[in-house]
């Protein structure tokens, strides 16, 4: 199990990676490299207020971080992307951190609070980042 994760992130960063500072997802040889910490964010290609509303925050959390090269943002569209939404167990629009292999899966939690309490799910995205940069 764990390997198939470890191998899907592989495949993610060398195809689909969108490097904080990049708004494309185009994937480049700098881009592909996994990382330490990497927020995944999973959506069709019609998304909803709240949903354009996670990502951005998402994205706004790992630029917070600047040129931290151990912090990444997936932008992943499942509806093109399907083996890697299978993989995560995506069937909708999504909020994964992964930190060097364990999925926290805080999509319901980012649903709830990305419009009507960002500051709240910035909190929780920072400290599972936080977390997982101070260890070895």
């Amino acid at each position: 199990m764990k390997n198939s994760i470890i191998l899907t992130l592989l495949f993610i960063g060398t195809i689909f990676f969108v490097g904080c500072n990049e708004n494309s997802s185009t994937p480049s040889s700098e881009q592909s490299q996994l990382k330490k910490v990497s927020l995944l964010y999973f959506h069709g290609d019609r998304r909803c207020k709240t949903c354009k509303a996670v990502g951005a925050l998402a994205q706004k959390v790992c630029l917070s971080y600047g040129d931290n090269k151990n912090v990444g943002f997936f932008d992943i569209n499942y509806d093109n992307n399907e083996t890697i939404a299978e993989n995560y167990g995506v069937t909708g629009s999504s909020l994964i951190v992964n930190v060097n292999g364990e999925v926290n899966d805080i999509t319901v939690f980012a649903f709830q609070n990305a419009i009507n309490n960002p500051t709240l799910l910035e909190d929780k995205i920072k400290a599972i980042i936080n977390q997982g940069l101070s260890r070895e």
